[in-house]
């Protein structure tokens, strides 16, 4: 199978591609670098099976070759630092939806039938049911971001309904691994540097989210894909079981081999305009297969926060 990744430079692209060379013939990627890492994409280079483009998803004219005998794509276009760029009000629109839009006509002009898309549990918002299932209703959404997110879960609807296109949409919890980039372990780590008698924390304690580690999301993803064959397939990604934000903080403290560390609070219940304080995602359909993560949200949490620690003090694990 030859499969093509957009937006590749992304945490969760570059951990996927591991995966899919050891089950797959080839791997064509694109990203322009405007969001992510160049440094991910080293370890591949020399991969026959591997083939990267840098390219801007945007420039549809220049995209549609690449396009050509691909079986599969995997659309992961992502804007996840999602308050650094709320003055931007094209930025979502144009990495999300237009983009989005580009790679569904690319595909429908090579004939190409298949596409897994990366979208968001932020879609809910703050739901007024919980825990929420897929099919929870009518989403108004607050932000250009979640705005873009569900248009590009339109825009894939409409593409498969009328050429023939098979879609599988993943509605993400909070993804947390190797090769992250930002969130609030990275705030956690970077304060402690400075002080570490102290941490401050921009909420109060009472936030928490359902956080799955990338193994899991991925190993999900692949089965999803090959064991549902409706038109469009929709799931929500997520473990069973929140962490909260004095849980990351704490292990963050034990990771760094800190002590008596005061934790001070802001109180505020949302540290942005966007921010989901509590979330918690109804994982039945996973659950029916009797196929279970790996890592619990907090084991997630403690296996991400030691690759943080790791990666910015190059300490040994504890």
């Amino acid at each position: 199978m030859k499969i093509l990744i957009t937006w590749w430079a992304w945490f969760v692209a570059s951990n996927m591609t591991k995966v899919l060379l050891d089950r797959w013939d080839n791997i064509v990627s694109i990203d322009n670098f405007v969001l992510w890492k160049r440094e991910y994409i080293k370890d591949f280079l020399e991969n026959k099976n591997y083939k990267f483009i840098e390219e801007d998803l945007m420039n549809l004219d220049r995209i549609i070759p690449f396009f050509k005998d691909i079986d599969l794509v995997v659309h992961l276009a992502a804007n996840s630092d999602i308050s650094k760029w709320a003055n931007i009000t094209n930025i979502d629109l144009n990495i999300w939806t237009v983009a989005t839009y580009n790679v569904l006509e690319a595909m429908r002009l090579n004939n190409v039938k298949k596409i897994i898309f990366s979208s968001s549990s932020a879609n809910y918002w703050l739901a007024k049911k919980l825990p929420i299932q897929e099919d929870y209703g009518p989403l108004f959404p607050i932000s250009l971001y979640w705005a873009s997110k569900l248009a590009c879960e339109w825009l894939i609807s409409a593409f498969c309904h009328n050429y023939w296109i098979t879609s599988w949409i993943y509605r993400f919890g909070n993804v947390i691994g190797r090769n992250a980039t930002h969130g609030a372990a990275f705030d956690f780590v970077n304060r402690l540097k400075k002080d570490p008698n102290k941490l401050l924390i921009l909420w109060n304690w009472k936030q928490a989210k359902p956080y799955i580690y990338v193994d899991d999301l991925i190993n999900w993803m692949i089965y999803w894909f090959k064991n549902s064959n409706d038109e469009i397939n929709y799931f929500n990604l997520s473990t069973s079981s929140k962490s909260s934000v004095n849980y990351i903080a704490e292990c963050i403290i034990k990771h760094m081999w800190l002590e008596k560390v005061k934790l001070e609070y802001t109180g505020w219940e949302q540290w942005w305009k966007w921010d989901v304080p509590q979330v918690e995602l109804d994982p039945t359909k996973l659950n029916n297969i009797w196929w279970f993560p790996k890592y619990s949200s907090e084991q997630a949490v403690w296996e991400w926060t030691k690759d943080i620690v790791d990666q910015i003090y190059f300490w040994k694990n504890i």
